[in-house]
């Protein structure tokens, strides 16, 4: 068979553009009368059991779990997509293959209870085959054969579909187990057969009448047999217990890799050499002056160009709806991608400085038509890319010498030491598949259970899942019908009532948790916090301490006591003071984005929020710090709002008729067919679920506490309202008459009288430094005789019982300019205390030395603490008897490192 790419023919592989073939699937499926949904963000907000989403049936899983409903009964959509953990943790097949993604989108097709297999078989190959004319001989299709030991008989059904409704090769249906073959949601839940639709790009090596040969490539992980559709029939619910149960009503859900079938519609053996990526090869091509050879090239450059194409697609897309960069959770992977991308472009194109971020305008071509939200935020994602590049690379060079120094005496083939490598981590931030990665370069085996020891021991929480924690299960959820949210009623109604309950669980870990047919408790989401309350009957009470969502349930938490039984009816009583102040807030937000959004730019859009009954915070996208001036407009605006009194109305509208007319959206929000708008007066209008005061002027005054940076491009303000606020101003005035009377001022003329002071302290240190310049210079011209040189780094330890902090410092000061490559350790004494300083520069750190973790590791010898940056490091000990054991620890150090 000739090694060629199953398209018609070059031209008309050239008219499936990724915009036309996208586009052609979402109308083949609403002339089958579906409703075509946007895609949900990269990140399920209402999803604790996921970091992102990883599949179209995400935002569609409380559907399936009967907890909720839409609608419609009939959905399609391409879905923003990233798979980089668990079962589905591709990334170490990212850029070697031409197949493996971490960010892809996925096409899909659902029915609610409505069409079933014949509908859902005989669609999916008229749009293969007639709308995008894929050659027939050449598509595969699999089954599930059963599985005696769960009592499931093979989906016969499915076969005879195939087989009887559509003009496939009956030779080329093949039998699977339940591996391939039938899907889980998970351990309980929704779950049933599934059948696939894989397609031969064709190979040199194989005789296309060879049916053995052609079978055994089915499933059999390879580039030239790959799966096109999976198209999933939900009609069993696995209990706790293992056993299956049929669903009552019966779903299906289809997904298919837009990725994978773009190269076959355009004719490529590679999905990385259509137009998803090709725009970003070419800024590559531009930037490095490397060219990307295309198709399945394994060469080092190949490589590396699909990973930095890959992960910024990924970073861009999570960025675009609202996530950040950290050391946990979902910002943590985001940083392992920018560093391995950024690894890559150092270590395989030369890329010496910043490169990623001038990529993302590339990946916004590419994304910005299906998903605005990206191409509407490239500044801003630009600029944290590139602070994050920039923080890697300075530590990525250290952390390479150490790499070094690890493996330096290992041979290939064994293990690297997973507790000395998890130093590279803990010192120099790189993730646990760099490393990994690095290893295998050398054909070194990381060993993972050492460092999985060694991340225990350090307290590393970056990868644990947190308030990732599942609420109910799906067997608990399954049957609960969605809960009817009372909390937007008017008047008492939105805190009081009655309900019914509708489940009950209790158990160790997560506590008590009730769920009932109706709710006035407002659950926790959109940056509010979850109402807290009472919900009791006459035969027990639940204090309710927080209040959550699974899905479309409110889920009540707390402690019951006495007993309560599903079926009874409860009365509801919220936390009404508690309520009040969160929705003073809340409403002050909605004010406080309007103003920053006034006073410094629509570029300012919301990065995340707090509301609470005490307090808000609100995070916002800037690329530099507001200054004291535009903060005071900013507070001033929100105060004349308050003093307005303006109504806070409330309409129901359709999303894309309030986004046409200017209301304000949040980024990363998943809305559904009908969106609150909550408009405050004429000063701001938000699309938002919250709970909100009547009027403005129930906030009552304003006032920030502080605006500081949290993140590169991401600033954070502080603010309280009320009652709060006038605690804070009397705070304040407290504060200011204090130190007046200390100074023997008025408060008004308090700033003159500490410049005045400043002033005084500046000359008065002057003079002091004048007087010890020439002790200084003594103490100087002494060190540079203990000085020593060794690897052509000249290195001391010296103990100064003469000096103190100050005195070290200045000291330290000199000894910089003294020599390039140093490496020095100064201990002095101030009152009981022991003041050190460590430096290391030049070719000491090109040895390993890195002056902060010698800081830190004085902490046994000499308590107290320290630490600081590899070039520089300070602390203070409470140990002066164990001075001389400090010295000799750092002389052994310098001079292991140094070679003497």
């Amino acid at each position: 068979m000739p090694d060629t790419p199953p398209s018609s023919t070059s031209s008309q592989a050239s008219l499936w553009t990724a915009s036309v073939t996208r586009q052609s699937f979402l109308d083949f499926f609403a002339s089958k009368d579906h409703t075509v949904v946007p895609s949900g963000p990269v990140f399920p907000q209402d999803d604790p059991t996921l970091l992102f989403t990883n599949a179209g049936m995400n935002q569609f899983k409380d559907v399936f779990l009967g907890s909720g409903s839409r609608g419609y009964t009939r959905a399609a959509d391409t879905q923003k997509c990233i798979r980089v953990q668990g079962k589905h943790n591709d990334l170490e097949e990212v850029g070697v293959d031409t197949y493996h993604h971490t960010f892809f989108e996925m096409l899909g097709n659902w029915s609610f209870g409505d069409y079933f297999k014949a509908e859902t078989i005989t669609w999916a190959w008229e749009l293969l085959t007639e709308v995008w004319g894929l050659p027939k001989e050449r598509l595969w299709v699999t089954v599930f054969d059963g599985d005696a030991s769960a009592g499931l008989e093979a989906d016969h059904e499915a076969r005879r579909l195939w087989e009887e409704s559509t003009d496939i090769d009956p030779t080329h249906v093949l039998d699977f187990d339940k591996t391939d073959n039938f899907w889980e949601m998970g351990p309980t839940g929704p779950c049933g057969p599934c059948t696939e639709i894989h397609i031969d790009r064709g190979g040199p090596d194989t005789d296309p009448s060879d049916g053995a040969n052609r079978q055994n490539g089915v499933n059999a992980g390879n580039e030239r047999f790959i799966e096109l559709w999976n198209l999933v029939f939900i009609q069993y619910n696995r209990q706790d217990d293992g056993s299956l149960v049929p669903l009552p009503a019966q779903h299906v859900d289809t997904g298919m890799g837009f990725e994978r079938v773009l190269s076959v519609l355009q004719g490529c053996h590679s999905n990385y050499d259509t137009d998803l990526f090709t725009p970003i090869f070419a800024a590559l091509e531009k930037q490095t002056g490397h060219p990307y050879a295309g198709g399945s090239g394994g060469h080092e450059k190949d490589v590396a160009f699909r990973v930095c194409a890959d992960h910024v697609r990924a970073v861009t897309s999570a960025l675009a709806d609202g996530a950040l960069p950290s050391n946990e959770g979902r910002g943590y992977v985001l940083r392992r991608l920018i560093r391995r991308a950024s690894r890559y472009g150092l270590q395989t194109l030369g890329m010496e400085e910043p490169f990623l971020f001038d990529l993302v305008p590339a990946a916004a071509s590419i994304l910005g038509e299906a998903f605005p939200e990206v191409a509407e935020r490239v500044e801003h994602i630009q600029l944290v890319v590139r602070a994050e590049e920039e923080s890697f690379r300075k530590t990525l060079q250290r952390g390479i010498v150490q790499f070094d120094r690890l493996t330096a005496d290992l041979k290939p083939g064994t293990p690297l030491d997973g507790g000395q490598a998890y130093e590279l981590y803990a010192t120099y931030g790189f993730p646990e598949d760099l490393v990994s990665l690095m290893a295998r370069e050398r054909d070194l085996v990381l060993d993972v259970e050492g460092w999985n020891a060694a991340r225990k021991a350090h307290s590393d929480v970056s990868r644990s899942t947190g308030s990732f924690q599942q609420l109910l299960t799906p067997e608990q959820m399954s049957g609960l019908k969605e809960t009817l949210s009372t909390y937007h009623e008017v008047g008492s109604a939105s805190t009081a009532g009655e309900a019914c309950i509708a489940g009950f669980f209790q158990d160790t870990e997560l506590g008590d948790r009730l769920v009932l047919d109706q709710s006035p408790f407002y659950p926790e989401g959109g940056g509010q916090v979850g109402d807290v309350g009472v919900i009791s009957n006459q035969g027990g009470s639940f204090q309710v301490a927080a209040t959550q969502k699974a899905g479309a349930l409110v889920v009540h938490l707390g402690k019951a006591t006495g007993k309560l039984s599903v079926g009874e009816t409860v009365t509801c009583e919220v936390n009404a003071q508690g309520r009040q102040g969160t929705r003073a807030h809340h409403t002050a937000t909605h004010l406080l984005h309007a103003a920053l959004r006034h006073v410094l730019g629509d570029h300012v859009t919301q990065q995340g929020s707090y509301v609470g009954p005490d307090r808000l915070r609100f995070d916002f996208s800037n690329p530099k710090g507001v200054t004291a001036a535009q903060l005071a407009e900013v507070e001033r605006l929100v105060n004349a709002a308050v003093a307005k009194g303006a109504a806070v109305a409330t309409t129901i509208e359709k999303p894309e008729e309030a986004k046409a007319r200017g209301v304000m959206a949040l980024f990363g929000e998943k809305y559904g067919e009908t969106v609150r708008v909550v408009a405050v007066g004429d000063d701001s209008v938000e699309l938002c679920g919250g709970t909100h005061v009547e009027n403005s002027g129930q906030i009552g005054a304003f006032i920030i506490q502080q605006e500081r940076a949290i993140q590169a491009g991401v600033r954070r303000i502080e603010a309280v309202v009320g009652s709060g606020a006038i605690e804070h101003m009397q705070e304040q005035r407290r504060f200011l008459e204090g130190a007046a009377q200390a100074l023997k001022v008025k408060p008004s003329d308090l700033s003159e009288r500490i410049a005045a002071l400043q002033a005084d302290v500046k000359a008065a240190r002057k003079l002091a430094k004048q007087s010890s310049g020439a002790d200084q210079a003594q103490a100087f011209a002494g060190l540079k005789q203990e000085l020593r040189e060794e690897g052509s780094v000249d290195w001391a330890v010296v103990d100064l019982p003469d000096l103190d902090g100050d005195a070290l410092r200045d000291l330290g000061d000199r000894a910089r300019g003294h020599s390039p490559d140093l490496a020095l350790a100064l201990f002095g004494r101030q009152d009981k205390a022991v003041p050190f300083l460590i430096l290391c520069q030049g070719k000491a750190l090109d040895a390993g030395l890195a002056a902060g973790d010698l800081a830190r590791g004085l902490k046994p010898v000499l308590g107290g603490g320290g630490g600081g940056k590899p070039t520089s490091a300070q602390g203070q000990g409470m140990a002066p008897d164990q001075v001389s054991v400090a010295c000799d620890q750092l002389r052994a150090a310098f001079s292991t490192a140094l070679g003497s």
